[in-house]
């Protein structure tokens, strides 16, 4: 099965690397080589490589900026997908396209369902969810994932929330985790495993893809940290400092609570999705983190 990857420098298109299986051939193209916002060039890169599946990591996904740059990310996320989802229902090639937990709007207690109506409530939800709309209406056999608080190691780009926190701990500094924004922390090479195992069995339509065990981002810091310690890669504990979004003077609206049903998932695969936990413990056992060596006694 030969299957075209967007956003090849991503930390989502790496993982799709790692755990690709005997018999996908896998083309990974960068932004420069796939951009979203041109439509031109996407068509002429499905006609030369005739792919059977394009699974799309490309997003704008710097929350606040798209709040800012309304247009641009309007364009990634909206517009680009539409026409990649249309380019591909011409060609006969399934898209899985990648959305995102922020669609809801966190007035619900219990974990979304896929059945569960969105409401977005600020540009990139918005943007986010205009495009999963679009792919899921171009064609029958396209697929929407909606994964949440994507982590795991990248050799070149570290920018998951737990390198964030990890360098603050690192260098000694109190850290401050909100206790009013909950979601389900994702491995990204579990994702990565999920999202062949549903192209491969004939999946489509829109699927909550998240590990188990829904949290607080003040709880998801404290085990960041706790794991750190455990594996060695702190010196120390970090104090972590519970607050309220409203700490960090955002200029955008968050929803409280954005904690996403699996259940479908697990109903496909045939097994519950599992814990991110191991996930975290198996990151933090690679490069470029490395155990703290205590000082010998005549340094």
């Amino acid at each position: 099965m030969r299957i075209l990857v967007t956003g090849a420098g991503g930390l989502l298109a790496g993982a799709l690397r790692q755990q690709a299986t005997d018999g996908v051939e896998l083309i990974c193209l960068s932004h420069a080589e796939f951009d979203l916002t041109n439509a031109s060039l996407m068509e002429q890169r499905l006609a030369e490589l005739r792919p059977e599946v394009v699974i799309n990591t490309a997003a704008y996904n710097a929350v606040d900026q798209c709040e800012v740059e309304r247009d641009l990310s309007w364009a990634v996320n909206a517009t680009g997908p539409q026409h990649l989802a249309e380019l591909c229902a011409a060609r006969d090639s399934r898209l899985v396209h990648f959305g995102t937990d922020y669609i809801f709007d966190g007035a619900q207690t219990t974990p979304y369902s896929e059945a569960d109506a969105p409401n977005p409530i600020n540009h990139y939800a918005t943007g986010k969810l205009a495009g999963e709309r679009a792919v899921l209406a171009a064609s029958p056999r396209h697929l929407a994932l909606r994964p949440s608080w994507i982590f795991g190691q990248h050799a070149t780009k570290p920018r998951t929330y737990v390198h964030v926190i990890l360098r603050q701990a690192i260098a000694g500094n109190v850290i401050r985790a909100t206790t009013d924004q909950a979601s389900v922390p994702t491995y990204a090479p579990d994702l990565a495993r999920w999202t062949f195992a549903l192209v491969q069995g004939g999946a489509s339509g829109l699927f909550h893809t998240v590990n188990d065990e829904g949290l607080s981002r003040f709880e998801w810091t404290r085990v960041i940290v706790a794991e750190a310690l455990d594996a060695g890669v702190l010196a120390k504990p970090i104090e972590v400092i519970p607050v309220t979004t409203a700490y960090f003077n955002p200029n955008i609206r968050r929803s409280p609570y954005n904690i996403l049903s699996n259940q479908k998932l697990a109903a496909f695969l045939g097994e519950t999705p599992g814990s991110w936990r191991r996930g975290l413990r198996e990151m933090l056992r690679q490069p470029p983190w490395q155990p703290h060596t205590p000082p010998r006694d005549d340094d």
